[in-house]
């Protein structure tokens, strides 16, 4: 396979696994818009890590002191669940009562084989338009996702999701829908 990149010297995948990552992440968009989280918890690794952290802002050079210190998602399995399973619940949200509308957008992927064995590094920009049935405002987010993606028993499965937004502060009154 072909390698991209400066130092690093990244591993492409092959055109077939490409065809099947590609696919995982334009169905996983369209379960999010169906809403079908059961589905989508179904083809994440039980370890998952799923985080989106607040994007800083720094002087040209300087650089972040730490990795992760406040974000807008740092979710585990359990999380999500409990996360997911509220979303679902019109009695247990007014965030999502009644639910809003989304349009998950995800080009520029790029997938290259991991060290481990049997899993794969990729990286995404996504668009997702969003807007309240009872609102005539809507909302863009835009970001680069960061993907482990783990092939278990055949199937692709979401590992690990590292979501850079491009806002630094989003404008949206609430985050209830994953990226």
């Amino acid at each position: 396979m072909p390698k991209v990149g400066g130092s690093d010297q990244k591993t492409e995948v092959s055109d077939r696994d490409y065809r099947r990552i590609s696919r995982f992440l334009f169905d996983e968009a369209e379960l999010f818009e169906d809403k079908d989280y059961q589905t989508w918890l179904g083809r994440v690794m039980p370890d998952i890590s799923y985080r989106m952290p607040v994007r800083g802002v720094f002087e040209k050079g300087e650089q972040p002191k730490q990795k992760f210190t406040n974000g807008y998602f740092d979710e585990d399995f359990d999380s999500l669940v409990l996360r997911t399973t509220l979303w679902a619940k019109a009695s247990t949200t007014v965030a999502e009562s009644p639910p809003s509308i989304t349009r998950h957008f995800v080009t520029n992927i790029r997938a290259y084989d991991s060290e481990e064995a049997g899993s794969f590094e990729v990286t995404s920009n996504v668009l997702v338009f969003r807007i309240r049935s009872t609102s005539t405002v809507h909302h863009l987010f835009s970001c680069r996702r960061n993907d482990r993606i783990c092939e278990v028993d055949g199937e692709l499965r979401l590992a690990s999701r590292l979501v850079i937004m491009d806002e630094p502060v989003v404008q949206s009154p609430n985050l209830s829908f994953l990226v």
